[in-house]
């Protein structure tokens, strides 16, 4: 099995060609080539299969370095679509994937001055919607206190977003002391997120730029996150912190994702990198 290595800030993923090839994969063996000690070491993995949708160029399945599937994957659809135009896959600029989440259309657009390819992505309309995120309440509402059990945090306020994949948006001060690890594993394991969630700890340093800290559930703190940078700017600008224009800083670099009206998909871009080329051999 042929693959490639790609990141986008450093959120790293394994590349599959399911088109020029046939791959069946099994999360026993996602789990085990997702081990950075043992195995490849990724974040996600993405299998790109032929689509029988006439809306989608392709099929992008997506899968945590823990084996289990994923709806969405923005930084992952930044490489794949660099990936399909540089195997001649398509000829298109943009590209059309089919996901669990939904479809997401990627525009590769330019190399950049440090060797990567800028990638923009529309990641559909953002929603606050409970049932969809799925987040579990009584009745809708931006912002919901939750209790999370631990002495450190007894209970915290969250905007829960809902970005094709559920996410938790938490804000913070820069002098706020929090215990990111408890307060990530609390959220994701609490009972009004029945398919846990992805958590992001977001400082606003004005209305166009914010820093970010984000915990994906299936994989832990990740270096940067295209769904997570996305959600914390549509829960700032909701709350009214943010403009439509927002670079967003994680720690493997920065991002910028653009939401014209709120009732519009959201877009990111960022530079994506082709690592490096591999092959498997298996008995």
């Amino acid at each position: 099995m042929k693959f490639t290595k790609m990141h986008a800030l450093g959120n790293d993923f394994l590349v599959i060609d399911g088109i020029s090839q046939e791959i069946e994969l099994e999360s026993e063996w996602v789990r085990f080539a997702g081990d950075r000690h043992r195995g490849i070491g990724f974040d996600q993995l993405l299998h790109i299969k032929t689509s029988n949708d006439d809306s989608a160029d392709f099929e992008l399945a997506i899968y945590n370095s823990d084996g289990n599937s994923a709806k969405q994957c923005g930084n992952g659809t930044l490489c794949v679509a660099r990936y399909v135009r540089e195997q001649k896959l398509s000829s298109d600029s943009t590209i059309a994937f089919k996901t669990l989440g939904g479809l997401v259309k990627a525009t590769v657009q330019s190399a950049d001055a440090d060797g990567g390819t800028k990638v923009r992505a529309e990641l559909g309309i953002p929603t606050t919607e409970p049932s969809v995120v799925p987040f579990v309440a009584e009745s809708p509402q931006l912002e919901y206190e939750i209790h999370l059990g631990i002495d450190s945090t007894p209970t915290i306020r969250i905007i829960p977003v809902g970005m094709g994949n559920p996410h938790a948006v938490v804000f913070i001060s820069e002098a706020c002391e929090v215990d990111f690890q408890a307060v990530s594993d609390a959220i994701q394991t609490h009972e009004r997120f029945p398919d846990s969630v992805n958590v992001e700890f977001v400082h606003i340093l004005d209305r166009g730029l914010v820093r970010l800290r984000v915990f994906e559930r299936g994989v832990g703190e990740t270096m940067a996150c295209g769904t997570g940078a996305c959600a914390a700017v549509a829960a700032a600008r909701l709350a009214g912190q943010v403009d439509s224009g927002v670079s967003v800083h994680q720690v493997g670099g920065t991002v910028s994702v653009d939401w014209p009206e709120v009732d519009q998909p959201i877009s990111l871009t960022a530079s994506t990198t082709r690592v490096f080329d591999g092959e498997i051999q298996f008995d």
